[in-house]
């Protein structure tokens, strides 16, 4: 019997205190609630206590639930870091509004750091005081490998980006910059933090533009097809820069609709300030 007990808490059923947040008249059992979650979903009361620990806690701390339903959180921990736990554990208890979530690695039982992420919430008695905390665990490791690798992807893209001698602004469809390289800062004289957000043809007024194709330049004609030709513009310290001006729509692979413009600029040559 005790180790049917033992099962039946680890698949998250109560104890006598009344944890799981289910009361006897509902439909659902608290084990089918709990028990079936694929992340760990532990309760521990107002002293600290594991109440109720579901099959994936026993699973992510390597422990019978017999192990853990019973036993105070810092019973876990080393003994120097016992008394802090019990510390921050009251601060939770009683805090009041959203708890920001944890995140940490944790050696796990089939060998190797995982990255998890563990979300609190307070749990209240109908007198709407604290009775204890319930939490979920989740497993974010993958999550944070695809992270570093976008990251990654990002730092080389930007580095390249940066390696170019000639001068490139990418757009948004709405034709607000959204990246431009050093050699385009140094053209216009625009600091990146102050060009991103501001419209191209605000920020760099054109003043003049010719192509072999006798089409006119406007932000609205690159969204659908490339422009190349000469144009004049204006830089932030108000000097008339004549340039080779190259526009191309990017196109989105899955949608086919078009997310912005790449605009490079080439072979500078300043005309009299306006």
């Amino acid at each position: 019997m005790l180790e049917e007990a033992d099962a039946m808490n680890a698949r998250g059923a109560t104890n006598s205190a009344g944890f799981s947040g289910l009361g006897a008249g509902d439909s659902v059992s608290p084990a089918s609630v709990y028990g079936d979650l694929p992340v760990s979903y532990t309760e521990v009361d107002a002293e600290g206590i594991v109440r109720v620990a579901n099959e994936a806690a026993c699973q992510l701390h390597a422990m019978a639930a017999k192990d853990l339903i019973g036993h105070a959180v810092w019973e876990f921990v080393p003994a120097d870091e016992a008394e802090r736990d019990r510390r921050e554990f009251l601060r939770v208890l009683h805090s009041e509004g959203e708890l920001k979530p944890i995140r940490r690695s944790l050696y796990t039982s089939r060998g190797g750091f995982r990255s998890y992420e563990l979300h609190r919430r307070v749990l209240r008695g109908a007198d709407g005081r604290p009775v204890g905390v319930a939490s979920v665990t989740f497993d974010v490791s993958e999550m944070e490998a695809a992270n570093r690798e976008v990251k990654q992807s990002l730092m080389w893209l930007e580095s390249a980006m940066a390696a170019i001698a000639q001068a490139v602004v990418v757009t948004d469809a709405l034709g607000f910059v959204r990246y431009l390289n050093p050699a385009a800062e140094r053209l216009t004289d625009w600091p990146s933090a102050e060009l991103v957000g501001k419209q191209f043809e605000k920020g760099m007024p054109l003043l003049r533009a010719v192509s072999k194709s006798g089409k006119a330049l406007s932000f609205r004609m690159t969204l659908l097809e490339p422009w190349h030709g000469d144009v004049a513009l204006l830089t932030r310290d108000r000097r008339t820069v004549a340039v080779w001006l190259s526009a191309s729509p990017i196109a989105d692979p899955e949608t086919g609709y078009t997310k912005g413009v790449v605009i490079v600029l080439g072979s500078p040559k300043t005309l009299p300030s306006v």
